[in-house]
């Protein structure tokens, strides 16, 4: 690629502004699509459909070799039983999964027939914006009283959640 080339910053920053598009365009003249290194004229449409084309390809190809690289991670992770993997250069950390949604009306009912105190109830049902069950309390509750356990069981549904695998280079 010349000096007219753009970094895919400046390409992000241009791309809903079109009179600098226009610009941009002019300026550069071409750009290279990653990976293949083809020269594209930015002037010429039918180059620059065909690298889009190219482009959209490369990025599903990336994307189903990121998901591979994830899933192999997650099955590392889940055969050491362990979220964060000490790798020699980073750290991979597995998140996702299923996240427990609570009914905490029906939490709070079941807990107050079952003798829980109201204190005691205020630390397990955080108040936010939203209500939220404390893991813990909830982990405490559930071995200090069966009547506790099976209202805990009875108002918790684990909801699906997107498996994430973050990277993080040790210095």
């Amino acid at each position: 690629m010349n000096d007219n080339s753009a970094t895919r910053g400046d390409l992000e920053l241009r791309d809903d502004r079109l009179d600098e598009v226009a610009l941009l365009v002019e300026e550069m003249k071409w750009v290279a699509v990653p990976l293949t290194g083809q020269q594209i004229d930015l002037r010429d449409l039918d180059q620059v459909a065909d690298g889009l084309d190219q482009v959209r390809d490369l990025k599903r190809m990336l994307d189903e070799l990121r998901s591979l690289l994830e899933s192999v991670l997650r099955l590392r992770s889940r055969e050491l039983g362990t979220k964060t993997l000490h790798l020699a250069q980073v750290d991979a950390v597995v998140s996702g999964g299923s996240k427990p949604e609570w009914d905490v009306e029906l939490l709070a009912d079941r807990l107050r027939a079952a003798g829980l105190p109201e204190d005691r109830l205020e630390r397990l049902i955080v108040a936010t914006v939203t209500y939220k069950v404390d893991q813990q309390v909830a982990r405490e509750l559930r071995g200090a009283n069966p009547a506790y356990a099976a209202a805990l069981t009875e108002a918790r549904q684990d909801m699906p959640a997107p498996w994430r695998v973050s990277v993080k280079r040790r210095r």
